[in-house]
């Protein structure tokens, strides 16, 4: 059984009913590690045990002793025998695949089976075999972005429990500073907590404790640029350079703001909204804000700038790849050069 809707899936954890096999996946470590723990104990009926519990890791994996786990009866008359594989489908060859897909396909009725899966596979064949086989027979579940509103409710909830209050704009402040990784947030709001004691907390307090991540520098970076602040962007160049960050990864991230920006002034241009736009250009549910500002900045400009803006980044790209020049003397100039074509509209 696929659940599609998160809340689905919080019910059935909740509930009764008990898969013999579940597959969790998606870019929230966050919540997949949450959700296998509360399994975990829904399996064992409460008690975490040793004689119980087997764990396996996809790089060592021992199909041998994970079929022996898998087919062992409990220990104790209450409880289920758990066994959990975390693994990246990719890893495995044909033959481990199939082997992996047959343990799976009928398990005992007093064998849980959790497969966590943490990191998205580049080719997604081999994930989606084992989509199909654990949707026969258990339950699977893709948990990656959150909507908007359900990362502030959880990050507010978490301020609330450290004794803190946080607003929704300093929350969506945080969440900017940090992505959308729950695993991330939460480790940074607990450091915020500590820091503040008790009370509300600021975008000041969050400016003094939280280490922005590439992206929000580099989003600083692309605001500064077209606002015309040139000092303020030569200082994030620096900063960048003191945290090592390579220029191939900064021209990157650079370069996917200036395609928001071409993208935000492709949906003014079409009268679309930004929710609308969003959905439309695929942008997730709590990004909807990118695509906004990206139409709020874009105005003004037309699209043959927007075009030789993309072209600098990409002729930077070029010669950083092929011409073995001072890395940061290109990313500056083709800081210099966006900033004279933005003072051209």
């Amino acid at each position: 059984m696929r659940y599609t809707i998160e809340s689905d899936f919080s019910k059935h954890v909740k509930g009764a009913e008990l898969h013999r096999v579940y597959l969790l996946y998606g870019t929230q470590t966050y919540l997949i590690e949450l959700y296998e723990k509360l399994l975990l104990k829904k399996a064992l009926g409460g008690e975490f045990n040793e004689f119980n519990l087997h764990r396996f890791e996809g790089q060592t994996l021992d199909l041998q002793a994970f079929y022996d786990a898998v087919e062992s009866l409990p220990f104790f008359s209450s409880g289920n025998r758990c066994v959990t594989l975390d693994i990246e489908p990719d890893r495995l060859d044909a033959g481990q695949m199939n082997d992996l897909k047959t343990v799976l396909a009928d398990p005992p009725s007093t064998t849980t089976v959790i497969i966590t899966v943490k990191s998205p596979p580049a080719k997604k064949e081999k994930l989606t075999a084992l989509i199909k086989v654990c949707d026969k027979v258990g339950g699977v579940i893709e948990l990656g972005a959150r909507r908007s509103s359900d990362t502030l409710r959880f990050l507010r909830d978490r301020a609330s429990r450290n004794g803190c209050e946080l607003s929704s704009d300093v929350a969506n402040y945080l969440v900017a500073r940090c992505t959308d990784d729950l695993q991330l947030l939460a480790t940074e709001l607990d450091k915020l907590c500590a820091y503040v004691g008790e009370g509300p907390i600021g975008k000041a307090e969050v400016d003094a404790v939280i280490i922005p991540v590439l992206q929000a520098r580099v989003y600083d970076l692309s605001r500064a640029i077209f606002r015309g602040n040139h000092t303020k962007a030569m200082e994030l160049v620096d900063q960048l350079s003191d945290l090592r960050e390579p220029v191939a990864r900064v021209l990157a991230a650079l370069s996917g703001a200036f395609v928001d920006l071409y993208r935000g002034f492709a949906a003014r241009q079409a009268g679309k909204t930004a929710v609308q736009s969003a959905a439309d250009l695929g942008y997730a549910k709590n990004r909807e804000f990118v695509i906004r500002n990206a139409m709020s900045d874009s105005e003004g400009y037309s699209a043959p700038q927007l075009g030789q803006m993309l072209g600098l980044l990409a002729d930077a790209d070029y010669r950083l790849k092929s011409s073995g020049g001072n890395d940061r003397v290109i990313l500056e100039q083709t800081v210099t050069q966006l900033f004279l074509l933005c003072e051209a509209h």
